[in-house]
């Protein structure tokens, strides 16, 4: 069998990079109507109205993308933090001695991201991969998501808290989202659109 030049594999012939080329400059120029989508409106008045908010999906459909897109349309600073690869101190605070800890007690210093938002007044806490977090990081998340509070840091008002999950059954070494923790957020199943 014999194959010309012009067609060995893996090298395609100009044309048909010009053809792909063109097609590609069509579809740029195409446009297409925005539609209504019920799960971003509910995830924007939830942020909106300052609920911490809990997306439930599948890993890969773009829970963190759309978060992504939402603290930039919104003009917020994202801070992702992923609640599987910290400590419990790294919520509830790390204790720090100071000058005479029995009469003074013991502080508790909140991590750099924390105050980073704090100094910023204003911002979007993502709480990503939590149905990863073992059951001690999440009782620690409990005083954060409710009270806002991290050691004896107070996030400002301008702070908002989303998080993300994927469901037990498909979350790499997942666990059951504690009842407590749970009950603090408003829930929003998120779906691939295709």
């Amino acid at each position: 069998m014999h194959m010309s030049s012009t067609l060995r594999p893996g090298r395609p012939r100009s044309n048909e990079l010009d053809s792909a080329a063109t097609l590609s400059a069509m579809l740029d120029a195409v446009t297409t109507e925005p539609r209504p989508d019920d799960r971003l409106e509910a995830l924007m008045v939830a942020v909106t109205a300052d609920l911490p908010v809990l997306l439930w999906g599948e890993p890969g459909i773009g829970k963190t993308a759309v978060l992504s897109q939402h603290a930039e349309a919104v003009d917020l600073p994202l801070t992702t933090v992923i609640a599987s690869v910290h400590e419990p101190s790294d919520f509830s605070g790390l204790p720090v001695l100071g000058d005479d800890p029995a009469t003074r007690g013991v502080p508790m210093a909140p991590p750099d991201w924390a105050v980073r938002l704090v100094q910023a007044g204003r911002g979007l806490l993502f709480l990503d991969e939590l149905s990863t977090a073992p059951p001690a990081v999440q009782a620690a998340l409990l005083r954060l998501v409710l009270e806002r509070r991290i050691g004896a840091l107070q996030l400002p008002p301008g702070v908002r808290i989303v998080a993300a999950a994927n469901p037990p059954s498909s979350a790499a070494d997942g666990w059951e989202l504690s009842p407590p923790l749970a009950n603090r957020f408003v829930h929003l199943h998120w779906t691939y659109d295709h």
